[in-house]
């Protein structure tokens, strides 16, 4: 098991190793942050990839969804044991349109709600599905995930704000490639996710909430993090980003962290964030990074982000994989996936499998302050 030494990348940096602007030396906290360590073991691949894969359990059973432009719903004993796979019903309409369901969340009562990630067509080159401009919508299921109900949208950038000369081959505006977590109070579903806007002071990973109570009619409901307050509508409103971007995402050198995946770490006792650095506007990758955060509802509260793999060791990870040659050069959607039963994307112990597009090849393993790797 090979120990990680993380190097602290701020928001205002885009380099490993580089000085965080604005922070001349590390803060006290900082030191006292957590780490992780790296472990080969055995090749886990869920197939058809694209973005962060939500799970949970009902009973003996474990369900993980993956999208790739349409979700798929896997299901099986464990983590190990996915073999029944099946593509799931949007509804007529939505079974036509490119949506990747990027988070769940099972309720006491067994329903399961979702937030799909839907990106438009035509949006600057008639009949192209790409360059596009993300939104995100609201999904709930009474069958775990085998048919779906669509509840409406409920974050979208401003529609106006959309760049047709980014350099970008993806995205030319709007919002998605997100996560969201409901808080122990059960008050607030709490989502982090990307912003492409055309402004770059609004590019980066944001942050938006929405009443528990709302979550059965969301759409109007949700406030984006403004200015340290949640006052903005997610419905075509500002936001204040949490890790913004460091060069402007449609310029072609365009640097920015995107698509985190968020869990509560049992054996850390805090929420852990993983990210994607991009550092072109062809979302070019230099690394993995890392960020904690004891409480989920603040976003101020996010560690500046650490490198725990680098491109390097992201290419040596993937090599020889079934996946797109972006995939295998980048890696791609960092998440972890808990190995116990109960333990999901969402909720991970001491150790869990680590995920790139869907492929695991490494054990992580967790660690306190000053505790080394076993």
């Amino acid at each position: 098991m090979i120990a990680v030494v993380l190097t602290t990348v701020s928001a205002g940096s885009d380099r490993r190793g580089s000085a965080p602007i604005g922070q001349a030396r590390r803060t006290a906290a900082e030191e006292s942050l957590p780490s992780v360590a790296f472990s080969d073991a055995p090749e886990i691949l869920i197939t058809g990839v694209d973005s962060n894969s939500p799970a949970h359990w009902d009973g003996d059973t474990l369900y993980v969804f993956n999208s790739y432009g349409h979700p798929h719903q896997n299901s099986g004993p464990d983590l190990f044991h996915l073999g029944n796979r099946v593509s799931t019903k949007l509804g007529a309409l939505n079974d036509k349109l490119f949506i990747w369901i990027e988070t769940t969340w099972k309720d006491d009562d067994g329903t399961l709600y979702g937030a799909y990630h839907y990106e438009l067509d035509d949006v600057c080159v008639s009949n192209n599905h790409l360059p596009t401009m993300p939104k995100i919508g609201w999904l709930r299921s009474r069958d775990n995930g085998a048919t779906w109900e669509d509840l409406g949208f409920i974050i979208e950038a401003r529609p106006c704000a959309v760049r047709c000369d980014s350099a970008s081959p993806w995205d030319v505006g709007g919002t998605g490639d997100f996560v969201l977590y409901l808080d122990p109070k059960k008050e607030y579903f709490y989502f982090y996710g990307t912003s492409y806007d055309a402004a770059f002071e609004e590019q980066g990973v944001w942050a938006a909430r929405m009443r528990y109570a709302d979550r059965n009619n969301p759409s109007g409901k949700v406030m984006k993090w403004y200015k340290g307050a949640w006052s903005e509508p997610a419905l075509w409103g500002h936001l204040t980003p949490v890790f913004p971007a460091s060069k402007d995402y449609h310029q072609p050198d365009g640097s920015m962290f995107w698509g985190p995946a968020i869990h509560w770490n049992t054996y850390l006792q805090t929420y852990v964030m993983f990210l994607n650095h991009a550092v072109d506007t062809r979302l070019k990758q230099d690394g993995i990074y890392i960020s904690f955060n004891p409480d989920v509802g603040s976003p101020t509260g996010w560690s500046a982000p650490k490198m725990i793999l680098d491109r390097r060791e992201i290419q040596a990870t993937q090599a020889g994989a079934p996946l797109s040659r972006t995939k295998l050069e980048n890696g791609w959607y960092p998440e972890v996936i808990g190995m116990e039963k109960g333990e999901t994307d969402k909720v991970v112990g001491r150790k869990a499998r680590f995920f790139m597009a869907g492929l695991s090849r490494k054990q992580i393993t967790f660690l306190k302050r000053g505790e080394k790797a076993p």
